[in-house]
C-alpha cells in the first residue's frame, strides 16, 4: 500500500510528492493528462517559494529559469488610459527569505525540474493518463478507482493511507469528498496570451496593469525571453471572438508586436475568480492548490499559495507516517492555511475590482484618488505583508510573532558561508542570540530538541554561527526576543527571552505531541 496518493501532477502535486518522497515515504501520483502539459500557466513565484525550493535541493537547478524582479528598470505600475502612472508597487527589493521579492519564470521548465527529480526516486511512482472516478475511505486507508483517459474503459485501483487532492479547480477529490466552496462573486473572463519576442527588449513598465475602462489589460514578464499579456473580455464580446489570432495581434499591436517579430506561443480565455473550499480535509483526504482555493492573478500568489500548501502538508504527513505524531496533527493544516490564503484572495480580489472598472466615470474617480495618493510619500505602496497563519495551528499561544514567516540571511559556521538553510539545517530551527546558560538548556529542553530534530544556531561570541550581514540581529531587535523557534515550513512557532528557551522548546514538544505519539 502507498503511504500517499497525490491526485494531480501539476506543480503543487509534483512538489508535494517530491517532499514526501525525500522523507522516504511511498508515494503514487495520478494525473489525468496522458503526457506532460507543455504550455505556460503561472509565471511568477516569490522569495518564500524560492526558499522552499532551496530546502528541497532544487535552488541550483531552478536559478537559471528565474527572472528576478531586481533593478531600477523593473517596476510594477498601474497606468490609466493615457498610460500615466496611477500607482507604483515596490517589488524591486530583496525578500526576507534571501531572494528577490518576486521572480518570473516559464512554468513548463519549472515543472520538468521537479518531474525529473521525482523520476530518480524509486519510492515515487508516476501514473499519467488516469482519471479518478471513485474513492472509499476505511478506518486506516483510502481505496481509489481510476479509468484510463484514452479509452474510458480500462480501470485501475490503488490504495493509500492518505490522499492529497491537487487536481485543480474542478477537483475530483473535492467533489467526491462532498466539500463545498465559498465564492466571493468576483468573476471576469480574461484572454491570456503568451508571446516570445524574437529580439530582446526592455519593457517599461516591467509589470503593468493598464486600468483603461475601454479594455483593462495586464503585461508581465513570464520568464527569460518571454512576455505575457492579459486582456479583459468586454460585455457583449464572446470568448471565441476574443480568442481569434487576428484579434490577438490587433490587441498586441500597440506594443509593436506582429507575427513577423514575435511567436504566439499560447492563448486562451480564463475566468478569474476568488473562491475557496470550505473544508480542506475530509478524513484521510486533504486538498491543496487550486483544489482548495482560486484567486485572481493580480498579486502573483496563486501558485505560491499552492506550493505553501504542499510544504505545510508534507511536514505534518511525514510526522504522522513516521509514527511520531497521530492524525490529530493534520487538523491544524486547514485551520492555518485557510485564513492565510483567504487574506491573500481578498487582497487579490480587491485589486481586481480596482482594475476591472469599465464605467468611465467610476474609473475617473479611481484615477484621481490614486494620483493624489501617488503624490503623498506617506502613502507609498509596497507589497502587502505576508499574512499570519490562522488560529488553531501549531504555534505558541499568545505570541504576537508566532505564525509569521521567518527570515533567512547569510551566515558562516565552521568555515562554511552561505544562506542559513544551506549552512545550518533544514527542518525545525532554534535561533538564539547571546549566551545560553546551562540551567536554561536543561534536560527537558534537550529532549525536546532531540524529539523534534531541532537544529540550534547560537549567535554569540562563543557561539558557532556568525551573522554575516546583520540579518538576524535586526530580526531579533524587531521581534524583541532572543530566541526564535522556526517550523519546517519556515513559519515562526514562537519566541522567548533567552532565559525561557527551555519553556519555548517544551511548548513545541508538548504542542506537537498533542499530536506526538510517545514511544
Amino acid at each position: 500500500m502507498n503511504d500517499i496518493i497525490v491526485v494531480g501532477a501539476g506543480p503543487v502535486g509534483l512538489f508535494a510528492a517530491l517532499l514526501l518522497g525525500q522523507q522516504g515515504h511511498r508515494v503514487a501520483v495520478y494525473e489525468r493528462w496522458p503526457v506532460f502539459y507543455p504550455l505556460p500557466r503561472a509565471c511568477g513565484i516569490d522569495h518564500e517559494i524560492v526558499r522552499l525550493l532551496q530546502g528541497a535541493g532544487l535552488a541550483e537547478a531552478v536559478a537559471p529559469l528565474l527572472d528576478p524582479v531586481v533593478g531600477p528598470d523593473k517596476t510594477y505600475e498601474f497606468l490609466d488610459a493615457s498610460h500615466d502612472t496611477l500607482l507604483k508597487i515596490d517589488w524591486n527589493r530583496p525578500g526576507p527569505s534571501g531572494f528577490a521579492q518576486m521572480n518570473m519564470f516559464y512554468q513548463p521548465d519549472f515543472e520538468r525540474i521537479i518531474d525529473q527529480a521525482i523520476e530518480h526516486m524509486p519510492n515515487v511512482q508516476m501514473h499519467r493518463g488516469f482519471e479518478l472516478v471513485d474513492l472509499v475511505q476505511t478506518a486506516d486507508h483510502v481505496d481509489l478507482g481510476f479509468v484510463a483517459t484514452q479509452d474510458r474503459a480500462t480501470r485501475h485501483t490503488d490504495q493509500a493511507r492518505y490522499v492529497i487532492g491537487a487536481d485543480g479547480a474542478r477537483s475530483a477529490v473535492r467533489e467526491l469528498a462532498g466539500i463545498t466552496q465559498t465564492d466571493l462573486g468576483f468573476e471576469y473572463d480574461w484572454l491570456v496570451v503568451d508571446v516570445v519576442p524574437h529580439e530582446e527588449r526592455l519593457w517599461k513598465p516591467y509589470v503593468a496593469q493598464y486600468c483603461d475602462p475601454a479594455r483593462p489589460a495586464t503585461a508581465v514578464a513570464s520568464g527569460p525571453g518571454r512576455r505575457r499579456w492579459e486582456f479583459m473580455r468586454l460585455p457583449g464580446e464572446t470568448n471565441e471572438a476574443l480568442n481569434r489570432p487576428d484579434k490577438i495581434w490587433e490587441l498586441l499591436a500597440p506594443w509593436g508586436l506582429t507575427p513577423g517579430n514575435s511567436t504566439l506561443e499560447r492563448h486562451t480565455v480564463y475566468t478569474f475568480r476568488g473562491s475557496w473550499a470550505d473544508d480542506w480535509q475530509a478524513g484521510r483526504l486533504l486538498l491543496a492548490g487550486d483544489a482548495a482555493h482560486l484567486m485572481p492573478p493580480f498579486l502573483g500568489q496563486g501558485l505560491c499559495s499552492g506550493l505553501r500548501d504542499a510544504k505545510a502538508l508534507a511536514w505534518r504527513l511525514s510526522l504522522v507516517l513516521q509514527g511520531k505524531a497521530n492524525a490529530a496533527l493534520l487538523d491544524s493544516y486547514g485551520a492555518e492555511r485557510q485564513s492565510h490564503v483567504q487574506e491573500i484572495i481578498r487582497q487579490a480580489v480587491e485589486m481586481g475590482r480596482l482594475i476591472c472598472l469599465l464605467d468611465p466615470a467610476e474609473a475617473a474617480l479611481r484615477d484621481a484618488g490614486m494620483k493624489a495618493a501617488l503624490q503623498d510619500p506617506s502613502r507609498a505602496v509596497t507589497p502587502p505583508p505576508e499574512p499570519r497563519l490562522g488560529e488553531g495551528g501549531v504555534v505558541q499561544a499568545g505570541d504576537p510573532h508566532a505564525g509569521y514567516l521567518s527570515v533567512q540571511g547569510r551566515v558562516s559556521k565552521d568555515g562554511h558561508a552561505g544562506l542559513f538553510d544551506d549552512v545550518i539545517a533544514k527542518g525545525w530551527q532554534l535561533l538564539v542570540r547571546g549566551e545560553v546558560a546551562k540551567p536554561h538548556f536543561d534536560h527537558e529542553a534537550g529532549a525536546a530538541i532531540a524529539r523534534l530534530d531541532v537544529a540550534v544556531a547560537q549567535f554569540a561570541p562563543s557561539g558557532d554561527v556568525s551573522d554575516l550581514d546583520g540579518t538576524y540581529a535586526r530580526w531579533f531587535d524587531r521581534l524583541g526576543a532572543d530566541t526564535v523557534l522556526v517550523r519546517p515550513d519556515l513559519y515562526v512557532f514562537g519566541t522567548a527571552d533567552i532565559t525561557r528557551v527551555g519553556d519555548l522548546l517544551a511548548a513545541a514538544a508538548a504542542f506537537v505531541p498533542g499530536a506526538l505519539a510517545h514511544s
